[in-house]
């Protein structure tokens, strides 16, 4: 399995909020942090805030913060929220396969898709820090 970038950089961003839960981060100086473009981050933030896991502050001295407890944050689900799919095959897509209906690995990379998710769902966002 593998997270894509923008996955990767949400964690990240949660992350570094839950170090400092009484203070907001600006995007820039999250940026500026992980060396990482900003538009990029900001594309990041606008998802995480749309799945209700980080909350906006705005004015001159706005920035993000944790929409609630590190702890009631699931790692599954926001891997979930920020993935497009987990179609870690063509063949969980729509690519037809010439292997079908003879092939097993389908099944078998079900299995490990769903151990991965599931172990993630053991952990919440305070339990990484």
């Amino acid at each position: 399995m593998r997270l894509t970038l923008h996955t990767d950089y949400a964690f990240r961003v949660l992350m570094a909020l839950a170090l400092v839960p009484d203070q907001v981060k600006s995007v820039d100086d999250l940026a500026r942090e992980f060396g990482v473009s900003k538009n990029h981050l900001m594309k990041v933030a606008q998802n995480l805030t749309a799945g209700g896991f980080i909350s906006t502050v705005r004015g001159r001295n706005g920035g993000l913060r944790l929409a609630m407890p590190a702890r009631d944050i699931n790692l599954k689900a926001v891997a979930e929220h920020m993935e497009p799919d987990f179609n870690i095959a063509g063949c969980f897509g729509d690519e037809p396969c010439s292997f079908l209906p003879r092939c097993g690995l389908k099944g078998v990379l079900g299995q490990a898709k769903h151990a991965f998710l599931q172990t993630l769902g053991k952990h919440d966002l305070e339990s990484i820090l």
